[in-house]
């Protein structure tokens, strides 16, 4: 019996490199949670239902059998009870502990909410700086790693100006580095290319 996951997890290790895309997950993990809490009133209310359904055949001298298999599912019952007592008072824990990390989070992200937008939005809105943020430590990792980052994170980098050029400002990709646009004329293909190509050889 323990919780799904510890406060260590919730902060420190769950997705979300941003405060907002940090929101939207552990958002995720309390609606879970509260779903959960919800089935500690159905255990309690389908016990109560079996005692008054035994008491009942009980009162009205019902075949033995019957009162036998009824006291068989009671003490069924019974032996989940214990366990589901602990588990659903790790399980309040686990909301008072996502409810307290996301007010640290709002505390971090209300200021940097766009005017009228939901929080729906605002994940959306962030959407690039998160993907940014994730590219970014993966980078910093292989150059820790390797001394180098991959082709492989470098592609991915270049999939949107604003990371390329974030990722820039930080030193991750040399200044020097240009990011190729996309040509969709294949009629004219050296006018959109951002680099001089190589001459033909004579």
């Amino acid at each position: 019996m323990s919780k799904l996951n510890s406060e260590f997890n919730y902060r420190y290790q769950v997705i979300g490199e941003t405060a907002w895309a940090k929101i939207q997950t552990l958002q995720g993990f309390l609606d879970g949670r509260i779903r959960a809490a919800a089935l500690e009133e159905v255990a309690d209310l389908k016990y109560r239902a079996k005692v008054w359904e035994l008491q009942d055949l009980k009162d009205s001298n019902a075949k033995l059998n019957l009162i036998l298999e009824k006291q068989a599912e009671l003490v069924e019952l019974e032996s989940f009870r214990r366990e589901q007592k602990i588990n659903f008072a790790l399980n309040q824990d686990e909301i008072a502990c996502l409810k307290k990390l996301l007010a640290e989070l709002y505390t971090i992200a209300e200021p940097t909410r766009i005017e009228g937008y939901t929080d729906e939005q605002m994940f959306e809105a962030n959407a690039a700086n998160e993907f940014t943020h994730v590219v970014g430590r993966e980078i910093q990792a292989e150059i820790l790693a390797n001394g180098r980052p991959s082709p492989a994170k470098l592609h991915n980098a270049m999939s949107n100006p604003y990371t390329f050029r974030m990722l820039q400002s930080w030193g991750l990709i040399p200044q020097e580095a240009i990011l190729l646009a996309p040509n969709n004329d294949p009629l004219h293909l050296t006018e959109q290319y951002n680099v001089p190509l190589p001459k033909p050889e004579v």
